[in-house]
Parts: C-alpha cells; sequence; structure tokens
C-alpha cells in the first residue's frame, strides 16, 4: 500500500521541522562549546520525530517495520545527548574523560544494533502486532529483557541529567533558576509519555505518544533560548566569560545581593560571596558607594596578592540600573613598585640627604681648619660615605627582588646557606652565634633568603648601643613547616617601624629608619617564606621567617 500520511504524520512532520529550525538557528549563531549538546538533543527529537511521522504513514506491516527499527534505534540516543547537554550546561566538562564519552556513546549503539537485529533473537520485543486505532495502523508491541535493561538505564541517566541541572541552577541566581524550571517542564511531558508507552498505558492502544510531546518540548526550549537567554547566559557560559576577563569578578544586583562570583573572588575574598549573600556581608566596613579603590589581600597559587576593588554599574538599553560589577585587579606588582618608589624616596629625601649635609659640614670644618682633629673629621666623613655606599646597595638590591611563585621552590637545606652567611657577617665588635642543623625546606630564591638573613643581623647587631652586642640564628621545625629565627639582645624595634611593616606602606609621619628591614621582609618573600616579628622589647627581639618543609626525598 502507498504512504499516505494522515494527521499524525503531519503533527510530528511540524514537529520535526521546528527542531531543525531550532538546532540550524543555534549552529549558526552560537559556537560556544556547550552549544554542542543542545544541538544534539534538538537533532535527535527532529529525527526521531520525523522517522515516526513517516512510520505511520504506511499501513502494511513490512513498510512500518523498517522505520519502526530506525525509530527506536535514534529513541536510544535520546538519553545520551540529553545526559550531554546537561554536563555541558552543569560546566563539567571534565567528566567527559574518554572512557565517559565512549561509555555514553556504546550503550545506544549497542542498542540500536539489537533492535535492528531483534528478528534474530527477540531480546528487545517478543510480539509486534499491528492494530488498527482511529487514525492510523500501529504496532503494539510487547517488549522483551532487553528493552527494559535499556529502558531502566535511559530512565537513571536522564534523571541525572535533570538533577545536574536543578543543582547548578539552585546555586545560581534566580535567571538561572527559570532556564532550569523551563528545561524541567520541556523533559517531564515526554518522561510520562514514554512511560505510558513502555508500560502499555498509552491512551490510544501501541501509539507512541512521546513524539508528539516533543512538540510541548521545542516549544519551551525555544522559548528558554529567547526569553531567558539559554546558552548566552548558562552557568558554564558565565565561567567562560570570567575566565576571559582574568581577574577576580563578583556580579550583585541592583539591591547589592551577590548573583554571581568567580573561583579567583571566592578564593580572595572573605568571607567567600555566595549567590544569596549581601555585599555588605562580604565587605562590612565599606558601603557599596565607596569601595571603588579600596585593596584586598588573598592567597593565588601560594603567593600573597593584592587586589584593588572596582566597582561599575550594570545598566539595561533603558538606562535602568540591574546590578554592579565588581572586579578584582590584581595590582601586586603595581603595588609593590609603588611601596619600593615610597621608601627609596623617603631614603633619597631623608636618609641620603642628612647623611650628605654631614658630610658637607664635616667637610667645610676641615676644610676652614676649624677641626681640631682633622684626621678623626676624615674618619667621620669616611664612614659617612660608607654608609651612603651601603644604602646604594641596599636599594639596587631592592630593585631586583621579584615575587616567586611556590611552584618554582626547590628543596634546599637551610643551614647550609644561613652557616654561610653567618661566616661571611662582620661581626667583630659582636658575638653571633648560631644552631644551625641540616634541614630542607622549600626556597623559591637562594640569593634573596640570604639577602634577608644578613639584613636582619646587621639590623640586630647595629641598633644595639651594648658595649658588645648579641645575636643568635638557630631553625626551629614544626609539622611541615622550617622557622628562621633570630635573636637579640638590641633595644627592640620600635612600635612604629613594626605597625610599617605589618601595613606594608610608609607615611611622612610613620616611616622605617632604614632600608633594613624592608629589604629583609622584601627578600624573605621573595624566597618563599614569611618574615614576621615575633617579640620585641627591652630585653631584645625575635624575628621569624618561615618556610614550608620540603617534601623528603
Amino acid at each position: 500500500m502507498a504512504w499516505a500520511p494522515g494527521l499524525p504524520s503531519l503533527l510530528l512532520f511540524a514537529v520535526s521541522t521546528l527542531s531543525a529550525l531550532l538546532a540550524l538557528a543555534v549552529r549558526w549563531n552560537r559556537s560556544e562549546r556547550y552549544a554542542g549538546g543542545f544541538v544534539a538533543l534538538v537533532a535527535v527529537i527532529g529525527t526521531w520525530t520525523f522517522s515516526y511521522g513517516v512510520q505511520l504513514g504506511f499501513a502494511a506491516r513490512p513498510a512500518q517495520l523498517a522505520w519502526w527499527q530506525l525509530t527506536l534505534a535514534v529513541a536510544g540516543f535520546i538519553p545520551t545527548v540529553w545526559l550531554l547537554f546537561g554536563l555541558r550546561y552543569a560546566g563539567k566538562d571534565e567528566w567527559l574523560t574518554r572512557g565517559a564519552r565512549l561509555t555514553m556513546v556504546s550503550e545506544p549503539a549497542v542498542f540500536a544494533a539489537f533492535v535492528l537485529t531483534n528478528p534474530g533473537h527477540r531480546l528487545i520485543w517478543s510480539e509486534l502486532d499491528l492494530v488498527a486505532t482511529g487514525l492510523v495502523r500501529v504496532f503494539a508491541p510487547e517488549f522483551a529483557v532487553g528493552y527494559y535493561v535499556h529502558i531502566a538505564y535511559a530512565y537513571a541517566i536522564i534523571g541525572f541529567g535533570i538533577y545536574l541541572v536543578l543543582r547548578t541552577a539552585a546555586r545560581s541566581s534566580k535567571l538561572y533558576r527559570r532556564q532550569a524550571a523551563t528545561l524541567l517542564a520541556a523533559v517531564v511531558p515526554p518522561m510520562l509519555a514514554n512511560v505510558a508507552f513502555t508500560v502499555g498505558a498509552s491512551p490510544v492502544p501501541g501509539l507512541d505518544l512521546t513524539p508528539f510531546t516533543f512538540g510541548v518540548t521545542v516549544t519551551l526550549i525555544g522559548f528558554a533560548l529567547f526569553r531567558f537567554d539559554l546558552l548566552d547566559r548558562t552557568p558554564i557560559a558565565r565561567e567562560a566569560a570570567l575566565d576571559v576577563v582574568g581577574n577576580g569578578l563578583v556580579v550583585l544586583d541592583a539591591e547589592g545581593m551577590v548573583v554571581d562570583a568567580d573561583e579567583r573572588a571566592r578564593r580572595v575574598l572573605t568571607p567567600a560571596p555566595a549567590a544569596g549573600d549581601h555585599v555588605s556581608g562580604v565587605f562590612p566596613d565599606t558601603p557599596l558607594s565607596r569601595l571603588s579603590g579600596t585593596t584586598v589581600e588573598g592567597e593565588m597559587e601560594g603567593i600573597r596578592r593584592t587586589y584593588e576593588v572596582q566597582v561599575s554599574p550594570l545598566r539595561d538599553d533603558e538606562e535602568t540600573l540591574t546590578g554592579y560589577a565588581l572586579v578584582l585587579r590584581d595590582v601586586t606588582d603595581r603595588r609593590a613598585y609603588e611601596q619600593r618608589l615610597q621608601v627609596a624616596n623617603r631614603v633619597l629625601r631623608h636618609n641620603l640627604r642628612n647623611d650628605m649635609n654631614v658630610v658637607h659640614g664635616l667637610a667645610e670644618r676641615i676644610e676652614s681648619g676649624a677641626a681640631d682633629d682633622p684626621a678623626a673629621v676624615a674618619a667621620q666623613v669616611q664612614s659617612k660615605v660608607d654608609g651612603v655606599v651601603e644604602t646604594s646597595e641596599k636599594v639596587r638590591e631592592m630593585t631586583r627582588i621579584e615575587p616567586s611563585s611556590v611552584e618554582a621552590a626547590e628543596p634546599v637545606d637551610l643551614g647550609t646557606i644561613a652557616e654561610e652567611v653567618v661566616t661571611r657577617f662582620d661581626a667583630d665588635h659582636a658575638t653571633v652565634e648560631s644552631e644551625l642543623p641540616r634541614t630542607r625546606a622549600a626556597v623559591t630564591d637562594e640569593a634573596a633568603l640570604e639577602t634577608a638573613l644578613r639584613n636582619l643581623l646587621e639590623n640586630a647587631v647595629e641598633h644595639n648601643d651594648g658595649e658588645e652586642p648579641w645575636a643568635r640564628l638557630r631553625i626551629e621545625e614544626t609539622d611541615g613547616t622550617v622557622c628562621l629565627r633570630i635573636d637579640d639582645d638590641g633595644p627592640g624595634i620600635p612600635a612604629e617601624e613594626q605597625e610599617v611593616l605589618r601595613r606594608e606602606t610608609e607615611t611622612p609621619l610613620k616611616h622605617s629608619q632604614g632600608l633594613g628591614l624592608w629589604l629583609a621582609s622584601w627578600s624573605a618573600r621573595a624566597a618563599g617564606g614569611e618574615l614576621s616579628i615575633e617579640s620585641t622589647g627591652a630585653e631584645g627581639t625575635t624575628v621569624r621567617i618561615e618556610f614550608p618543609a620540603a617534601d623528603p626525598e
């Protein structure tokens, strides 16, 4: 009998055409990696509906059988492409390993092979009666164990895909929850129709209503695509956009509630911003209107980084305020440069100028003959000049220091490095003791570590007015940490200098007296350690530099 499509076939062809148009629209206008799963899903829906529409246009058993097998084989791929879309939507690309992709493709491929060869084994269906309804003649299958194994697997991965979409939306903003609700509404009708067909409860005996319900599915997906910006504003699209930005990013709505935050922002800010939190919980001491220009600190890749907050209002086409974008710009290098420039400027303006004024005055005394002991005055001049040369050398070392990543750290023997510093240290007028067992630590720059130790020892000895200054350098070990500890019996570090080091900035009224502590702090950090002033007072000072212990060989 000739092919004579009726109303059911025409309805299915309409759904198939709509699916094809939707797939083409996505493919032509969107090239994002997560659009592939969407296109595959819509393409399989369109193929299934078209194949079933062709089948229903035939009345003879042989013609229907070929299309029935093709329809069932194609339908077996729906769960796989839905899961693929769900994984892409949820940003779980790392789950799509080679083995996972092979498993996902293998199951529907094996099922299709069994469908096409069923007459030889009857594992998918055992009976296939052709029954007449009011509109069409259609098969009423009696399914076998192979079909039920496949359908159990299919329902399981469809359910898992639904879980991924809902879980992702629940952790995101209102827009994504609307997307998820629309996707869920698009999935439920085909699921219910397929369950009814599988258990033989279809309102029309033998007729699978699943392809017909895809009309609702395609319509709702199209609504989500054009109304809720599906694929343009999916959570994974957001993550891709944030990756391009490179800095930290927090998105707020017009009321200051957190909508989204990228991984960098969540790691830098404390507490970490989460969807639904108010910005005041993240920045309790600074209102949103004054947040731009403030700085925060956080650790990234093992290095303490400084970020400047910039707030930009977000407006729609009608210039209505819809939210704010908080960008965390990494200004670590800029701040370090400004910090060194500030210290160098202070040294040039204050320390060097004062020293050179003293040299100038002493030289005038020698020139005018007012010096009672010219040799002694000349020695004073020489001492001041030596101090200026020493300061210039420290400035040169300061410009060499660069931050290093923990990835560049190598296991070194701290005892050996510290011993070399102590051996070369000029301690004719002081006592320098050491307890330096051979201990390995993760150090990124050995030269910077030597600079830090040398300056700390110099600071301990030169600022001690005692008859015989004393200092001790030793190594302490705790769980996972190796510490270089410098003790002295000097007058202690003034509170203002400690505050300057803690704030890592100077002001005209609050600044360090020299470069030694600054250089020690910068060098310790460049070496991969962290300098801290543990105690200071009349009984002396304790300074510590802590490093991560090296992994045992």
